[in-house]
């Protein structure tokens, strides 16, 4: 049995009121980011015995399995996004991380059952309704737990789990003080890089990539596409759906907002150089040949406080509760007995 719900809380329980505090309209980041990649490698954690119990938590325990489930789950979504070569040391860094949240989960886990919280049943039904509205146009809610081998009674009883836990957590910080203006301004000066917007575009393009077959002209095709577009016979977005080669293409080829130094030279020096609506002339790249359409630019400055002072405060206040959390699960562990059986 997959527990899914306990599983994302296990993950998310001790870190519930950590502000994000990035806003990529406003385009500042109040968030930090650890290094995955500084620790030494060691011996791959996932080849071994997924049924032995490596963890005991006030005589809860902890089977390897459970800790290799989290990190297969969190690989899939940001594999993608890390080198190959990369991937052995992250996975074991995960791994470690993961250990430490399921021991914050059995914690919390045991302390919400002290604490007798209540739930109602509406609250549990709310929280299915939502997940229910969520899933793909054409996925069932039964179907998703019968593939994770889980039930909806089991699924209702983690929910209920996550909002005793979450109502657990708002009693530790019922005392901690708001920020305000003040603290605001505070951090804004102090940090001054927080609040600076490079140079931005939005863009769409279409991708003719180029192939082995020396019978099709990319170049050629895409003329055609762009003279198309210019002539009002096909617009931009449906033009991309309907010939790119870029997965962007099911949005219309948006390929969203982004800076400088975030695609290859070529492509870059377009984007940035273009008129707004205009359709640009062919590029080649190491891809193939695309044709751009810039719909924004934001110019490079500077955030006005008054514009950030809001999400500062909401930042400088969710700290504050981070902490207070912090130190409560901190104390859970000190109180503990957690027993280490294997590596």
């Amino acid at each position: 049995m997959r527990n899914t719900y306990t599983l994302l809380f296990a993950l998310t329980a001790s870190i519930l009121f950590i502000a994000t505090a990035q806003d990529n309209d406003n385009g500042f980041d109040l968030s930090t980011t650890e290094d995955l990649f500084s620790a030494p490698m060691q011996p791959n954690p996932l080849t071994n015995d997924p049924e032995a119990v490596v963890l005991r938590v006030n005589n809860m325990e902890i089977k390897r399995g459970e800790i290799i489930d989290l990190v297969n789950l969190t690989m899939q979504r940001i594999g993608g996004q890390v080198p190959p070569q990369q991937i052995p040391q992250l996975q074991q860094q995960m791994y470690t991380r993961v250990k430490n949240d399921l021991i914050n989960a059995k914690l919390i886990e045991s302390a919400v059952k002290k604490a007798d919280i209540p739930v109602s049943e509406a609250d549990i039904d709310a929280e299915i309704a939502t997940i229910r509205e969520s899933l793909p146009e054409g996925k069932t809610l039964e179907e998703l737990l019968a593939v994770q081998e889980n039930t909806l009674d089991e699924l209702k009883t983690d929910i209920r789990n996550q909002l005793a836990s979450r109502i657990l957590f708002e009693q530790q910080v019922e005392g901690v003080t708001e920020a305000n203006a003040i603290d605001a301004k505070t951090f804004y000066d102090e940090n001054p890089s927080n609040f600076q917007t490079p140079e931005q575009v939005s863009a769409s393009h279409i991708l003719i990539a180029t192939t082995e077959d020396a019978s099709e002209d990319p170049k050629a095709t895409l003329e055609e596409i762009r003279a198309s577009i210019i002539a009002g016979e096909i617009s931009f977005a449906e033009a991309a759906a309907a010939h790119s080669s870029c997965p962007s293409s099911a949005k219309g080829g948006s390929l969203g907002t982004f800076g400088k130094g975030q695609m290859v030279p070529e492509f870059e020096i377009a984007a940035f150089t273009q008129e707004i609506g205009e359709v640009g002339d062919i590029v080649q790249t190491q891809f193939g040949c695309h044709i751009i359409q810039v719909s924004e630019r934001t110019e490079e400055g500077t955030i006005a406080f008054e514009t950030a002072k809001n999400q500062i405060i909401e930042f400088l206040t969710n700290q504050s509760k981070q902490q207070v959390i912090s130190s409560y699960i901190e104390n859970l562990r000190d109180q503990a007995t957690i027993e280490e059986l294997s590596l």
